[in-house]
């Protein structure tokens, strides 16, 4: 056989490894992509049954803060409630903005962004719910009481009472932020404190994170000797490599 004829032979062989590479790549992609698409489901039907509470209570609270104008006593109380559940609704609207906005047909690297200030934007406002929990109780009752039977939560209690539950709430509040900032370095490498920080970002981002972070792993060049230029680039910031050696061009 002559030399052109093994030549030709073998780069055949070549252009057929190479395209049944990409179709594997494109394959294993599509299905890892359809499965991090699926595990944000769950995300997606919480925030909008978050978003059906949010609006009604803005609405409700809203036509009492009309009726009780004149009456601080529970105006107050009230607006306070108001500016809450609005900060929720916001917050709630600017998760699925972003979530809706994510394309899976996009670079790894790109979707795994998205992601992640989806993450901190759950996170900070189920932190901040938390923390601001201890406080909203009180206007919350006044209102309720007042709202839906018709009571004085002041005649009922006493206007003592209820002072010494918002003193109480804002001491709460504000234990909880010093022993967050007193601890926060000791805090954060703690198992328990990122299996927390999983939990209230929601196991819908962690699944879909984890689906992509296995796809950053085995997506290869179309040469088929290393990962892609976006998996590289992920491992590198997520500071756990897998890859001890690549070939792949220079990217910024």
């Amino acid at each position: 056989m002559e030399i052109e004829e093994l030549q030709r032979l073998w780069a055949e062989q070549d252009e057929k490894l190479d395209a049944g590479i990409r179709l594997n790549t494109r394959l294993v992609r599509e299905s890892v992509m359809g499965k991090a698409e699926a595990a944000t489901r769950p995300l997606s039907r919480l925030l909008w049954f978050e978003l059906l509470f949010a609006v009604p209570a803005v609405l409700l609270i809203g036509s009492f803060l009309a009726e009780h104008v004149g009456e601080a006593r529970f105006f107050f109380p009230a607006l306070g409630l108001h500016l809450g559940v609005i900060a929720l609704l916001v917050s709630g609207i600017r998760q699925l903005v972003v979530l809706r906005a994510i394309d899976y047909g996009a670079p790894i690297l790109s979707i795994q962004k998205r992601l992640a200030s989806l993450r901190v934007l759950r996170i900070r406002t189920v932190k901040w719910t938390f923390v601001l929990a201890p406080l909203a109780w009180t206007p919350l009752l006044i209102v309720a009481l007042k709202g839906l039977f018709g009571v004085d939560a002041y005649t009922m209690f006493g206007a003592r009472w209820l002072i010494a539950n918002v003193l109480f709430g804002l001491v709460v509040i504000v234990l909880a932020v010093w022993l967050s900032r007193r601890y926060a370095d000791r805090m954060g490498g703690s198992p328990i404190v990122q299996r927390l920080m999983r939990a209230l970002a929601g196991q819908s981002l962690t699944t879909a994170e984890s689906f992509l972070g296995s796809l950053s792993q085995f997506e290869v060049l179309q040469g088929g000797c290393g990962p892609s230029e976006g998996g590289i680039q992920a491992q590198f910031e997520s500071g756990k490599p897998t890859w001890d050696t690549v070939d792949a061009a220079p990217f910024p």
